[in-house]
């Protein structure tokens, strides 16, 4: 007999459409139609008599805060890693970091950092770890390190501070040592020295007061807010960035994600451009309306090119789309991957990571002929792409070709020579130069 479930009809398109609408009102989320499954999974995970009925009753009022984070918790990516992007890292480490010191050491010793988005506070904790190392006297200031995030059991992660092996896998094993504590089943806790003046709270950037002059406490010197935006529905994107500015001390600094980098709805800001990352600071003549205590979603003039979604899509960036691509791909949705890689291309007809990007949706798909023309493609913009060249050979391999395999393993193995063992090769999610080599070694030899 079929149970209240199996009789709940499934959402149609025009309930779809709203709740996606619902979603991007109240937590700023951007959900295409390729990943309405999601909202599927997420109302289904949250109301027993089904997606349809849990959507309805959501929509039937305004959300309470208990709604939004169990929404939250359903509808938000875990993804980070200490040391996360290390470029953006060195950057803030040897450049933006000791000059926003010197001048905090000359007008009073305080310092504060927002993470907005934190997830689960590895990225505010290393922050705290550049910090212990660029100020010898830190017992003398008053630093405030923030991490602020619209998922409940992200926060109570970041608070506990204890993370397993898969958070330090870009970091060497002398900071573990340094700065966490032996692993006891599995986890490693920070130091207490690094908690001194951190602190996590709830926060939702589409709608809740930003720390700062919005509600009514002195401005942030760094804010961190980085693949988070990527996320979010053009028009809210704009308006969290605008309320951003707000909270940004004159001479502060904003970093983003190398996906969100170089996004037309950043002008407000002035691009620095570091040897491989890209921050923001804040324009002396910022065009932030004047700073002050408002209600929740305070207003602000959207671009009309972002106001319109049939101009949004079509504004979307170049790695945005690769992001979104890779992120789909990721989650199984590989038609959805492949719409975005190709709005990429045919934004951007020259750059060789997003024809080896297609080529990888491509072999997901079993599209391997495809796939090939693709790396070819790839191989044709640069010449050097190293993973261009072993996945071309992997390929070649599996089809049969044993000699175009050949040559293009001997080109990867040739380039790698030029690389330094720890190289993290480009567009290869953290693969070093060495191992590498040592894998299409060992491969020739069981060949």
């Amino acid at each position: 007999m079929p149970n209240d479930r199996d009789t709940e009809a499934a959402p149609d398109d025009a309930l779809l459409t709203a709740f996606s609408g619902y979603i991007t009102q109240h937590l700023g989320l951007h959900f295409p139609r390729g990943q309405w499954p999601e909202l599927v999974r997420a109302a289904q995970a949250l109301e027993p008599a089904g997606a349809d009925a849990c959507m309805r009753r959501l929509m039937a009022a305004p959300p309470t805060r208990g709604q939004i984070e169990q929404l939250a918790h359903q509808l938000t990516v875990g993804e980070t890693y200490f040391f996360r992007e290390p470029a953006v890292f060195d950057a803030l480490e040897h450049e933006v970091l000791p000059a926003l010191i010197a001048a905090r050491r000359a007008a009073g010793r305080t310092l504060r950092v927002w993470s907005a988005g934190c997830c689960t506070g590895e990225e505010l904790y290393s922050v705290a770890i550049l910090l212990q190392r660029l100020i010898p006297d830190l017992a003398d200031w008053r630093i405030s390190l923030l991490g602020t995030d619209v998922n409940p059991a992200f926060l109570r992660k970041a608070e506990q501070g204890r993370y397993r092996d898969w958070s330090f896998r870009a970091v060497p094993a002398w900071l573990r040592q340094r700065h966490f504590g032996p692993p006891q089943d599995g986890l490693r806790a920070i130091a207490p020295a690094l908690r001194r003046g951190v602190r996590f709270d709830y926060l939702n950037l589409a709608a809740d007061l930003f720390p700062g002059p919005e509600a009514g406490a002195p401005t942030m010197d760094l804010i961190l807010c980085r693949n988070v935006l990527m996320y979010f529905e053009p028009a809210s994107a704009a308006r969290a960035l605008q309320r951003l500015g707000c909270a940004l001390a004159p001479d502060g600094w904003l970093a983003v994600g190398v996906a969100e980098a170089g996004h037309a709805l950043l002008a407000p800001f002035e691009p620095v451009r570091f040897p491989a990352a890209l921050l923001y600071r804040q324009r002396a003549d910022a065009p932030w309306p004047e700073a002050r205590p408002a209600a929740a979603g305070l207003p602000c003039a959207v671009p009309a090119a972002v106001a319109s979604p049939v101009a949004a899509a079509a504004a979307e960036p170049v790695p945005a789309l690769a992001l979104r691509a890779r992120l789909s791909a990721d989650r199984g949705l590989l038609d959805d991957a492949s719409l975005c890689c190709a709005a990429a291309i045919a934004t951007d007809k020259c750059d060789p990571a997003l024809r080896y990007l297609r080529a990888l949706i491509l072999e997901e798909q079993g599209r391997s002929g495809e796939a090939i023309g693709a790396l070819r493609d790839a191989l044709y913009l640069d010449p050097d792409f190293v993973l261009a060249h072993f996945t071309l050979g992997s390929l070649c391999r599996r089809n049969g070709a044993a000699r175009e395999a050949q040559r293009h393993f001997a080109n990867a193995l040739e380039l790698l020579r030029g690389h330094p063992p720890d190289d993290v090769l480009a567009h290869s999610g953290g693969v070093r130069a060495g191992e590498l080599a040592d894998l299409m070694r060992a491969g020739a030899e069981s060949a």
